[in-house]
């Protein structure tokens, strides 16, 4: 009985699962469209060293995202957050990011992250 009752729950719950895998793919695909390859830019100073000790995304001089400060420059070459797993580079890297926004763990550093970016 219990046996039979589980196989019967596993067709709704498969339904649930291809509508939230569905949901992930449209925002990835957004998230693509958005932000490629903008989450490898931080701050440098003189030397070519990365500024701070925990680097965050920036926008350029003539964007309106974060800017560097004290004399260091905005440069892409960084791997990104999370050591270059949290980014929309790609389509399963946009799909991690949106499954953690999903989650709920770490949602806000991407939020911030994302804010730096917008120019």
């Amino acid at each position: 009985v219990v046996l039979n009752s589980i196989i019967k729950a596993m067709v709704p719950l498969l339904h649930i699962a291809l509508l939230v895998l569905f949901v992930i793919i449209i925002y990835a695909i957004i998230g693509l469209e958005l932000f490629m390859g903008k989450m490898h830019k931080t701050c440098y100073n003189q030397e070519g060293i990365i500024a701070e000790e925990d680097p965050s995304p920036c926008a350029l001089e003539t964007g309106h995202g974060r800017q560097c400060q004290n004399g260091t420059v905005c440069r892409p070459g960084w791997d990104g957050p999370k050591h270059g797993i949290t980014n929309f580079d790609n389509f399963a890297f946009a799909m991690l990011t949106v499954f953690q926004c999903i989650t709920m763990e770490g949602w806000t550093d991407v939020l911030y992250w994302a804010a730096f970016l917008l120019n």
